[in-house]
């Protein structure tokens, strides 16, 4: 049973101008704003933390973006599932064609299959780390160390390998489609679409059920049938897109306020 700490207060609201496949999701706190990706046609997506969209920008990655994580300032990490290729873009308010920095580029051996490679990206800002997820087949997460110089454009040796793996992750879950490591937990946590569930491991790997994206828990009127990303922003609350361009928003019910977590609200939604 998932820890009853959250409850929904954006539910399924379409994406205004995202008609399909949206992916991928990471909160930049520098804007307090979310971006997620969409493939065929690439865009990159910003939105409020209402779910409303405030910009749709084209971007030149090849095809099948699967995930983006905000590393810095106007730095990013997108990754392409076909080809599992990592590129860093730089995103500001001024940007209208999103182009990926060609020495910051990195292709990763994950799976043979064209469709079940990255499937998640998670940057770890304290610890400098960079996470990928694995799909399936195997599902797996693994770990980058050094690719904090390499999307700086600095010279730098890369150490890679698998995150935790003492327990098949498969055990757990059916697939994963989005991580994020959430710095303030100093912890990781796995959204899988097949299970419709978010995962957060603690300081021993030991994983608890946080959301279950069901009808009936925490407030949800019907099932997230496809949940694709997942981001936390600092006031605690989780956010989720699922396709084909839907939105919502957890936040912290009482219980999880004895934690010292406040909610702030947010001007022109809940």
């Amino acid at each position: 049973m998932a820890r009853d700490g959250y409850g929904v207060v954006v539910e399924a609201q379409a994406l205004q101008g995202v008609d399909q496949n949206i992916s991928g999701l990471t909160y930049n706190e520098v804007t307090h704003t979310l971006f997620a990706v969409v493939n065929r046609p690439e865009r990159v997506v910003e939105l409020d933390r209402c779910g409303r969209v405030l910009r749709i920008l084209p971007a030149d990655f090849g095809d099948d973006l699967e995930a983006i994580s905000h590393v810095e300032q106007d730095l990013f990490v997108i990754a392409s599932e076909r080809g599992n290729v990592i590129w860093g873009a730089l995103v500001n308010g001024q940007t209208r064609h999103v182009l990926p920095m060609s020495s910051h580029t990195l292709a990763v051996s994950l799976n043979r299959s064209k469709n079940e490679g990255i499937e998640g990206m998670s940057w770890d800002h304290r610890h400098q780390r960079l996470f990928l997820a694995n799909e399936k087949n195997p599902l797996k997460i693994l770990e980058i160390s050094g690719f904090d110089r390499l999307v700086r454009g600095q010279p730098t040796s890369l150490s890679l390998k698998t995150w935790h793996d003492e327990r098949p992750l498969s055990d757990l879950a059916g697939d994963v489609s989005s991580i994020s490591f959430n710095e303030r937990w100093d912890a990781m946590t796995l959204l899988s679409q097949e299970s419709r569930r978010i995962y957060r491991f603690d300081g021993k790997y030991q994983p608890f059920l946080l959301l279950q994206l069901e009808r009936g828990h925490h407030g949800l009127k019907a099932d997230v049938k496809q949940p694709e990303g997942l981001a936390f922003g600092p006031d605690g609350s989780v956010y989720v897109v699922a396709e084909p361009n839907l939105f919502y928003r957890f936040v912290p019910r009482a219980a999880f306020a004895a934690t010292g977590v406040v909610v702030q609200p947010i001007e022109g939604c809940p």
